[in-house]
Protein backbone atom coordinates (compact mmCIF):
# COMPACT_ATOMS: atom_id res chain seq x y z
CA UNK A 1 0.00 0.00 0.00
CA UNK A 2 1.26 3.35 -0.96
CA UNK A 3 1.13 6.52 2.07
CA UNK A 4 -0.78 9.23 1.49
CA UNK A 5 0.25 12.59 0.01
CA UNK A 6 -0.02 13.70 3.72
CA UNK A 7 2.29 11.10 4.91
CA UNK A 8 5.06 11.64 2.43
CA UNK A 9 5.24 15.51 2.61
CA UNK A 10 5.74 14.95 6.34
CA UNK A 11 8.89 12.76 5.47
CA UNK A 12 10.06 15.28 3.16
CA UNK A 13 9.36 17.93 5.87
CA UNK A 14 11.39 15.53 8.71
CA UNK A 15 13.94 14.91 5.85
CA UNK A 16 14.47 18.49 4.89
CA UNK A 17 15.31 19.38 9.19
CA UNK A 18 17.84 16.38 9.64
CA UNK A 19 19.19 17.98 6.53
CA UNK A 20 19.45 21.68 7.62
CA UNK A 21 20.54 20.35 11.05
CA UNK A 22 23.01 18.55 9.42
CA UNK A 23 24.37 21.33 7.60
CA UNK A 24 24.32 23.71 10.33
CA UNK A 25 26.95 21.17 12.54
CA UNK A 26 28.82 20.85 9.48
CA UNK A 27 29.18 25.06 9.77
CA UNK A 28 29.65 24.66 13.24
CA UNK A 29 31.12 26.80 15.19
CA UNK A 30 29.57 29.79 13.82
CA UNK A 31 30.18 32.14 16.72
CA UNK A 32 32.85 32.66 19.74
CA UNK A 33 32.86 29.94 22.46
CA UNK A 34 32.51 30.12 26.47
CA UNK A 35 35.42 28.05 28.34
CA UNK A 36 33.88 27.81 31.88
CA UNK A 37 36.78 27.12 34.69
CA UNK A 38 35.89 26.68 38.05
CA UNK A 39 39.01 28.62 39.86
CA UNK A 40 40.15 32.18 40.27
CA UNK A 41 41.60 34.31 37.45
CA UNK A 42 45.28 34.14 37.76
CA UNK A 43 45.11 30.90 39.54
CA UNK A 44 47.48 28.29 38.20
CA UNK A 45 44.43 26.41 36.55
CA UNK A 46 43.11 30.00 35.02
CA UNK A 47 46.98 30.43 33.47
CA UNK A 48 47.51 27.13 32.05
CA UNK A 49 44.28 26.65 30.05
CA UNK A 50 44.46 30.44 28.70
CA UNK A 51 46.58 29.13 26.30
CA UNK A 52 44.66 26.21 25.39
CA UNK A 53 41.55 28.14 25.18
CA UNK A 54 43.38 31.14 22.61
CA UNK A 55 44.88 27.80 20.37
CA UNK A 56 41.79 25.75 20.36
CA UNK A 57 40.13 29.23 19.07
CA UNK A 58 42.87 29.47 16.38
CA UNK A 59 41.79 26.12 15.24
CA UNK A 60 38.18 26.37 15.41
CA UNK A 61 38.05 29.85 13.65
CA UNK A 62 36.04 31.34 16.80
CA UNK A 63 37.13 32.93 19.36
CA UNK A 64 36.91 30.91 22.97
CA UNK A 65 36.49 33.36 26.04
CA UNK A 66 37.55 32.06 29.82
CA UNK A 67 34.63 32.36 32.07
CA UNK A 68 36.05 31.83 35.40
CA UNK A 69 33.69 30.83 38.40
CA UNK A 70 34.94 30.05 41.30
CA UNK A 71 33.93 29.01 44.65
CA UNK A 72 32.68 25.70 46.90
CA UNK A 73 35.51 23.28 45.45
CA UNK A 74 34.94 24.07 41.98
CA UNK A 75 31.24 23.25 42.17
CA UNK A 76 29.95 26.23 41.21
CA UNK A 77 31.58 26.63 37.80
CA UNK A 78 31.08 23.27 37.16
CA UNK A 79 27.47 23.58 37.60
CA UNK A 80 27.50 25.98 35.39
CA UNK A 81 28.35 24.01 32.55
CA UNK A 82 25.99 20.95 33.92
CA UNK A 83 23.05 23.81 33.63
CA UNK A 84 24.44 25.28 29.79
CA UNK A 85 22.51 24.45 26.86
CA UNK A 86 24.28 21.37 24.91
CA UNK A 87 25.04 22.92 21.95
CA UNK A 88 28.47 22.71 21.57
CA UNK A 89 29.43 27.11 22.73
CA UNK A 90 29.98 26.03 26.43
CA UNK A 91 32.47 23.99 27.58
CA UNK A 92 34.13 23.65 30.69
CA UNK A 93 37.32 22.69 32.91
CA UNK A 94 37.01 19.73 34.96
CA UNK A 95 39.85 17.83 36.44
CA UNK A 96 40.75 15.30 39.42
CA UNK A 97 38.39 17.28 42.49
CA UNK A 98 35.56 18.26 39.86
CA UNK A 99 34.98 15.04 38.28
CA UNK A 100 35.88 12.64 40.52
CA UNK A 101 37.04 13.17 44.25
CA UNK A 102 34.08 15.62 44.93
CA UNK A 103 31.71 12.84 43.48
CA UNK A 104 33.02 11.24 47.11
CA UNK A 105 33.23 14.23 49.46
CA UNK A 106 30.26 15.88 48.99
CA UNK A 107 26.42 14.18 50.48
CA UNK A 108 25.10 16.53 48.11
CA UNK A 109 26.75 17.38 44.75
CA UNK A 110 24.28 18.77 42.78
CA UNK A 111 25.31 16.90 39.63
CA UNK A 112 26.61 13.52 38.67
CA UNK A 113 30.32 14.07 36.44
CA UNK A 114 29.19 11.16 34.72
CA UNK A 115 25.69 11.17 34.33
CA UNK A 116 25.44 15.05 33.49
CA UNK A 117 28.32 16.11 31.50
CA UNK A 118 30.17 14.66 28.25
CA UNK A 119 33.87 14.14 28.52
CA UNK A 120 35.63 15.86 25.53
CA UNK A 121 39.38 14.87 26.08
CA UNK A 122 42.11 15.15 28.76
CA UNK A 123 44.51 18.49 28.25
CA UNK A 124 46.96 17.60 30.81
CA UNK A 125 48.36 16.19 33.99
CA UNK A 126 51.40 17.24 36.52
CA UNK A 127 52.07 15.54 39.87
CA UNK A 128 52.26 16.18 43.59
CA UNK A 129 55.51 16.21 45.12
CA UNK A 130 55.98 15.63 49.17
CA UNK A 131 57.62 18.58 50.39
CA UNK A 132 59.56 19.27 54.24
CA UNK A 133 60.55 22.11 55.69
CA UNK A 134 64.91 22.92 54.98
CA UNK A 135 65.57 21.69 58.92
CA UNK A 136 64.11 18.84 59.19
CA UNK A 137 66.40 16.26 59.15
CA UNK A 138 65.68 14.05 56.24
CA UNK A 139 66.29 13.48 53.19
CA UNK A 140 63.71 11.14 51.46
CA UNK A 141 60.17 9.55 52.06
CA UNK A 142 62.23 6.77 54.12
CA UNK A 143 63.83 9.15 56.16
CA UNK A 144 60.73 10.88 56.69
CA UNK A 145 58.82 7.24 57.42
CA UNK A 146 61.54 6.63 59.72
CA UNK A 147 61.24 10.43 61.46
CA UNK A 148 57.99 9.92 61.83
CA UNK A 149 57.91 6.68 63.91
CA UNK A 150 60.70 7.85 66.14
CA UNK A 151 58.57 11.00 67.01
CA UNK A 152 55.02 9.80 67.23
CA UNK A 153 52.17 12.58 66.86
CA UNK A 154 55.02 15.33 66.26
CA UNK A 155 55.34 15.56 62.52
CA UNK A 156 52.11 17.92 61.55
CA UNK A 157 51.15 17.97 57.65
CA UNK A 158 49.55 21.05 55.86
CA UNK A 159 47.21 20.99 53.00
CA UNK A 160 44.99 23.53 51.13
CA UNK A 161 41.92 22.25 53.07
CA UNK A 162 39.95 19.27 53.93
CA UNK A 163 38.60 16.86 50.80
CA UNK A 164 41.42 18.96 48.91
CA UNK A 165 43.48 16.64 46.54
CA UNK A 166 46.62 17.26 48.81
CA UNK A 167 44.95 16.31 51.87
CA UNK A 168 43.58 13.12 50.04
CA UNK A 169 46.80 12.31 48.70
CA UNK A 170 48.74 12.48 52.06
CA UNK A 171 46.00 10.22 53.44
CA UNK A 172 46.62 7.57 50.82
CA UNK A 173 50.28 8.38 51.38
CA UNK A 174 49.98 7.62 55.13
CA UNK A 175 47.67 4.70 54.42
CA UNK A 176 50.13 2.98 52.37
CA UNK A 177 53.09 3.79 54.62
CA UNK A 178 51.76 3.83 58.80
CA UNK A 179 53.35 7.89 58.51
CA UNK A 180 51.52 9.10 61.20
CA UNK A 181 50.86 13.19 60.92
CA UNK A 182 48.85 15.67 62.67
CA UNK A 183 46.66 17.17 59.31
CA UNK A 184 46.49 20.57 59.38
CA UNK A 185 43.89 22.57 57.15
CA UNK A 186 44.44 25.75 55.39
CA UNK A 187 42.17 27.81 52.85
CA UNK A 188 44.86 27.46 50.28
CA UNK A 189 48.37 25.59 49.58
CA UNK A 190 50.16 29.62 49.07
CA UNK A 191 49.46 29.65 53.27
CA UNK A 192 50.76 26.16 53.96
CA UNK A 193 54.11 26.85 52.03
CA UNK A 194 54.44 29.94 53.48
CA UNK A 195 53.72 28.59 56.97
CA UNK A 196 56.64 25.66 56.30
CA UNK A 197 59.05 28.53 55.07
CA UNK A 198 58.99 29.61 58.38
CA UNK A 199 59.75 26.53 60.13
CA UNK A 200 55.84 26.17 61.74
CA UNK A 201 54.57 23.03 59.42
CA UNK A 202 56.78 19.90 58.80
CA UNK A 203 55.27 18.48 55.72
CA UNK A 204 52.78 19.19 52.61
CA UNK A 205 51.73 17.92 49.69
CA UNK A 206 51.74 20.65 46.72
CA UNK A 207 51.16 20.65 43.22
CA UNK A 208 54.62 21.20 41.79
CA UNK A 209 54.31 24.15 39.70
CA UNK A 210 52.96 25.87 42.73
CA UNK A 211 56.10 24.85 44.88
CA UNK A 212 59.33 24.49 42.14
CA UNK A 213 60.66 28.44 43.24
CA UNK A 214 60.43 27.51 46.85
CA UNK A 215 62.32 23.93 46.44
CA UNK A 216 65.02 25.63 43.46
CA UNK A 217 65.62 28.32 46.13
CA UNK A 218 66.11 25.46 49.08
CA UNK A 219 63.67 27.08 50.86
CA UNK A 220 61.95 23.56 51.40
CA UNK A 221 63.43 20.21 50.78
CA UNK A 222 61.37 18.13 48.17
CA UNK A 223 61.48 14.41 48.95
CA UNK A 224 59.29 12.25 46.72
CA UNK A 225 57.39 12.92 43.82
CA UNK A 226 53.80 10.98 43.56
CA UNK A 227 53.61 10.10 39.76
CA UNK A 228 54.47 6.84 38.30
CA UNK A 229 57.60 8.61 37.05
CA UNK A 230 60.12 10.92 37.48
CA UNK A 231 59.14 14.77 37.37
CA UNK A 232 61.72 16.32 34.56
CA UNK A 233 61.96 19.72 36.40
CA UNK A 234 62.57 17.81 39.65
CA UNK A 235 64.77 14.79 38.02
CA UNK A 236 67.01 14.06 41.54
CA UNK A 237 63.82 13.34 43.27
CA UNK A 238 62.48 10.03 43.61
CA UNK A 239 59.13 8.70 43.38
CA UNK A 240 56.73 7.26 45.86
CA UNK A 241 56.75 4.29 44.36
CA UNK A 242 60.57 4.34 43.86
CA UNK A 243 60.66 5.20 47.61
CA UNK A 244 59.01 1.78 48.97
CA UNK A 245 55.19 1.71 48.11
CA UNK A 246 54.97 -0.02 44.63
CA UNK A 247 51.93 1.44 42.43
CA UNK A 248 51.60 4.83 43.83
CA UNK A 249 50.61 6.69 41.55
CA UNK A 250 48.74 10.19 41.79
CA UNK A 251 49.01 13.25 39.58
CA UNK A 252 46.69 16.39 39.19
CA UNK A 253 45.10 15.95 35.66
CA UNK A 254 42.73 18.13 34.46
CA UNK A 255 40.15 17.67 31.22
CA UNK A 256 37.67 19.62 28.87
CA UNK A 257 34.09 18.81 29.43
CA UNK A 258 30.23 19.85 27.45
CA UNK A 259 26.85 19.94 29.64
CA UNK A 260 25.21 15.99 28.45
CA UNK A 261 23.19 16.26 25.22
CA UNK A 262 26.05 17.75 23.36
CA UNK A 263 26.43 15.94 19.74
CA UNK A 264 28.84 13.63 19.03
CA UNK A 265 29.78 15.44 15.69
CA UNK A 266 30.58 18.52 18.40
CA UNK A 267 32.36 16.37 20.73
CA UNK A 268 34.49 15.02 18.10
CA UNK A 269 35.23 18.66 16.45
CA UNK A 270 35.77 20.06 19.64
CA UNK A 271 38.71 16.82 20.37
CA UNK A 272 40.14 17.68 17.18
CA UNK A 273 40.49 21.29 18.04
CA UNK A 274 42.04 20.40 21.62
CA UNK A 275 44.79 17.91 20.55
CA UNK A 276 45.74 20.64 17.92
CA UNK A 277 45.95 22.89 20.54
CA UNK A 278 48.04 20.90 22.85
CA UNK A 279 50.54 20.41 20.30
CA UNK A 280 50.92 24.42 19.42
CA UNK A 281 54.27 25.43 20.25
CA UNK A 282 53.01 28.15 21.98
CA UNK A 283 50.90 26.14 24.33
CA UNK A 284 54.26 23.58 24.53
CA UNK A 285 56.74 26.61 25.88
CA UNK A 286 53.79 27.48 28.13
CA UNK A 287 53.17 24.43 29.82
CA UNK A 288 57.04 23.72 29.96
CA UNK A 289 56.97 26.81 32.10
CA UNK A 290 54.67 26.08 34.37
CA UNK A 291 55.96 22.36 34.64
CA UNK A 292 52.88 20.68 33.07
CA UNK A 293 52.58 18.08 30.58
CA UNK A 294 50.37 18.37 27.82
CA UNK A 295 48.18 15.30 27.64
CA UNK A 296 45.87 14.74 24.69
CA UNK A 297 43.35 11.61 24.71
CA UNK A 298 40.25 10.66 22.91
CA UNK A 299 36.69 11.22 24.70
CA UNK A 300 36.62 7.44 25.93
CA UNK A 301 39.90 7.83 27.67
CA UNK A 302 38.85 10.63 29.37
CA UNK A 303 35.94 8.77 30.34
CA UNK A 304 37.75 5.86 31.77
CA UNK A 305 39.52 7.66 33.62
CA UNK A 306 36.78 9.31 35.47
CA UNK A 307 35.66 5.34 36.10
CA UNK A 308 39.21 4.49 37.47
CA UNK A 309 39.34 7.45 39.44
CA UNK A 310 36.27 8.00 41.09
CA UNK A 311 36.23 4.69 43.38
CA UNK A 312 39.66 5.54 44.04
CA UNK A 313 38.85 8.64 45.70
CA UNK A 314 35.89 7.51 47.55
CA UNK A 315 37.66 5.28 49.19
CA UNK A 316 40.29 7.65 50.28
CA UNK A 317 37.81 9.72 52.35
CA UNK A 318 36.38 6.72 53.69
CA UNK A 319 40.01 6.37 54.74
CA UNK A 320 40.09 9.42 56.28
CA UNK A 321 36.86 10.08 57.73
CA UNK A 322 35.91 13.18 56.14
CA UNK A 323 32.63 14.38 54.37
CA UNK A 324 31.31 17.77 53.22
CA UNK A 325 28.47 19.17 53.36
Amino acid sequence: MFASSSAWARRIAVAGLAAAAMGAWAEYPERPLKFIVPYAAGSGVDVSMRPVADAMGRELGQAIAVDNRPSAGGIVGTQAVVTAAPDGYTVGYGNLVTLSINSAFFSKLPYAPAKDLVPIGLISSNAYVVIVRKDLPVRNLQELIAYGRAHPGQLSVGSPGIGSAGHLTGELLKAETGLAMVQVPYKTGTQAVGDMVNGQLDVTIENIAAVLPFVQQGRVKAIAVTSAKRASVLPEVATVAESGVPGFDVVAWGAMVAPAGTPRKVVDRLNTALRAALADPAVLRAYAALSVEALPSSPEELSALMKRETPRWAEAVRRAGVKGD
